[in-house]
């Protein structure tokens, strides 16, 4: 278990300190990030859906370099949760938090 405070999991999982400003500094580099995260992360469950919101994308600043996941079930998510949060990404070390179900479906991306 993480040592942040246990939330309890939903069918969305977000990962943080995993995209850089180099990351989303091209249509290329965004796109190489997104085809790399998306074929890890399809390996842990059924992934339905993946979202890494751009500052040209219009959203909140906070959703910026935040790769948000959609699992088939929570349990999809938790599975993700336990093999990725603290793995070693580029030189950041991945953090994971779950996302309100509906926020996300409404794009409330934060």
């Amino acid at each position: 278990p993480s040592q942040q405070q246990q939330q309890p999991a939903t069918r969305i999982l977000v990962l943080h300190n995993m995209v850089t400003d180099e990351d989303l500094s091209t249509e290329e580099e965004y796109r190489g990030l997104f085809e790399e995260v998306h074929g890890e992360c399809s390996k842990f469950g059924d992934l339905i859906s993946m979202k890494v919101p751009r500052p040209q994308d219009g959203g909140e600043p906070s959703a910026i370099k935040k790769v948000f996941l959609e699992y088939a079930t929570a349990k999809d998510a938790q599975a993700a949760d336990q093999e990725l949060s603290g793995r070693t990404f580029g030189p950041n070390v991945v953090q994971t938090t779950y996302f309100d179900e509906r926020d996300y479906q409404a794009g409330k991306l934060r």
